[in-house]
């Protein structure tokens, strides 16, 4: 066993000054992977709105199709506080954090609060800077986030631009943190597109997000936004990682069109979206050509009441030499399957299942299952090619809901996320679309965290993820599938110890510090290479906002 070492020593006490700092201002730490809502940077938002829908503060919203809007959030927040006055019970804690959200919505909500007859349409401007200083093991450097949401109109008619700026020389992710704890993505097909240039000092000033979208209400039973630009989308019951679209690529350059229904039971919302994705060179030694590729899909989720959420997904990712975009699969409501089926198209389709279930207030119980490809056919001699997560989350009463408890486990089986026809394969500019862990492999975590504040989180989590040799460059080419093993080859085993510490406040200095131990077995598919790992991340930023 050899130990591995990040540490500078000339840095080291840099580090630790700028830990002691952040140590005595605060705790927490976020691990939510779902996209942020316009200015909100770390995650806090989303997060608190998962914990109180599990403790049955805000009833029922649809967390499995994100993102949310500042106006959804708004209508989210002022449906609790009608029911904590109508008599729902809420622990102190969650008061505190519904009180929070609503002095970081005060705009939002004072707009759902006018009264009809005034004819005025109401203009509101966020602008929000965060400079921040991030540290890597041994690597420190400052970095900027900056975001400017401009709206227009009233609640049944309203128009969003938004621009979220990123100025960093680490790599480029939606979470900061997050992304620094993810293993090393298995090895992808190279992008013939440039995602973004190094500037001077490596830094990268990337445009995360930028969209124009506008909401139409047509009445209190349905209501229609539509998107044009760039962002992130999320799809799946995890509070983590979905397994069917998940935020862990790069944003899509996108248009979406999601809608919301009332129903006699429950409420329907739809979603669609087509996006282009980054080109790759396609070389086999006899053809070369420039791919370009695409990605569309619609989605139906339903919430019964305030105990149960359902959803369904369709995707196809079809891509290849002069190809263009395919009309058909611009319409939202036509299965892509029947269509491909119809045109003998070979394109990568994908369907994906999720459902959440919340017995008694403080539980919930999810699950997702992603075909990629399922044989239905009883002649078949194909593989399975299948995805699966299920987890539970849980704020016991008798620890004030301040106690949070949460396990997951999610298989992604060999061939998943892959197609015959390499472009079509289920990657933007060389990162999984999918669950982070990629194909052949499969992971465990436990997490608890603990609420000292509304701002102010602990955490810590166990994870163990195993790594076959198969990645999504694999292809199907008629082995015997039933006498390969789960995980396949020589398996990589990778077992996370991790702990963080956060403070979040609304403006002012927030910071984060994290520590992580590892340990790889098999590191590289190499038999008996074994590898600790120390991984310390660190950030100070200050959250300015009008």
């Amino acid at each position: 066993m050899k130990p591995t070492y990040y540490f500078n020593v000339c840095k080291k006490n840099l580090v630790l000054f700028c830990a002691s700092i952040i140590f005595l201002i605060s705790i927490s730490f976020s691990v939510s992977a779902a996209p942020n809502i316009p200015n909100n940077f770390d995650s806090w938002v989303i997060e608190t709105l998962n914990k109180l829908e599990v403790t049955g503060v805000t009833g029922s919203f649809h967390r499995h199709t994100l993102p949310l809007s500042r106006e959804d959030v708004a209508k989210i927040v002022q449906t609790a506080e009608k029911r904590i006055q109508s008599g729902a019970i809420a622990s102190q804690i969650d008061r505190k954090l519904l009180e929070k959200l609503k002095l970081e919505f005060q705009n939002e909500l004072a707009i759902l609060n006018l009264k009809e007859s005034q004819k005025t349409f109401q203009q509101t401007t966020f602008i929000n800077l965060q400079p921040e200083i991030r540290a890597v093991n041994d690597e420190i450097a400052p970095a900027l986030q900056s975001g400017l949401h401009f709206a227009i109109g009233r609640d049944n008619h309203r128009l969003n631009i938004y621009s979220e700026l990123e100025i960093s020389n680490f790599e480029q992710g939606q979470h900061f943190i997050e992304s620094a704890f993810l293993p090393d993505p298995p090895p992808l097909l190279k992008s013939a597109d440039q995602r973004y240039e190094r500037w001077h000092w490596d830094y990268v000033v990337d445009f995360k997000r930028s969209y124009l979208q506008s909401n139409l209400s047509f009445s209190d039973n349905a209501s229609f936004n539509l998107l044009f630009g760039r962002d992130y989308v999320y799809w799946g019951a995890s509070p983590f990682h979905s397994v069917g679209i998940s935020d862990n690529s790069p944003p899509f350059e996108i248009i979406r069109l999601t809608g919301e229904f009332s129903c006699k039971i429950g409420i329907l919302k739809a979603s669609a979206f087509s996006a282009q994705l980054n080109s790759t060179w396609f070389d086999d030694g006899t053809t070369r050509y420039l791919a370009k590729r695409y990605l569309s899909a619609h989605r139906i989720d339903y919430r019964i009441r305030d105990w149960l959420e359902i959803g369904i997904s369709e995707m196809v990712l079809y891509g290849g030499d002069v190809e263009s975009v395919k009309w058909h699969y611009l319409n939202p409501i036509i299965p892509y399957y029947a269509v491909q089926y119809n045109a003998n198209n070979d394109d990568n389709l994908i369907i994906c299942f999720d459902v959440a279930v919340r017995p008694m207030d403080g539980v919930r119980l999810y699950a997702e299952w992603l075909a990629d490809d399922f044989q239905y056919q009883s002649d078949s001699n194909d593989p399975h090619a299948v995805t699966w997560l299920t987890g539970i989350e849980w704020y016991p009463m008798f620890a004030s809901r301040q106690l949070g408890i949460q396990t997951e486990y999610v298989r992604v089986n060999r061939w998943a996320y892959t197609h015959l026809e390499p472009d079509n394969q289920f990657t933007h500019f060389g990162t999984m679309i999918g669950h982070p862990i990629g194909t052949d492999a499969d992971f465990f975590k436990f997490r608890v965290s603990y609420h000292a504040t509304p701002s102010a989180l602990i955490d810590g989590s166990i994870s163990h993820q195993r790594n076959g040799e198969a990645d999504i460059t694999d292809r199907f080419y008629g082995e015997d599938f039933e006498n390969i093993p789960f995980p396949s080859g020589v398996v990589e085993r990778l077992t996370e110890y991790r702990i963080g510490l956060k403070y979040r406040p609304l403006k002012g200095i927030k910071g984060a510090i994290n520590y992580a131990w590892r340990l790889i077995n098999n590191m590289g598919h190499s038999e008996n290479d074994t590898e600790q790992q120390h991984r310390f991340v660190l950030l100070i930023a200050y959250a300015w906002g009008n």
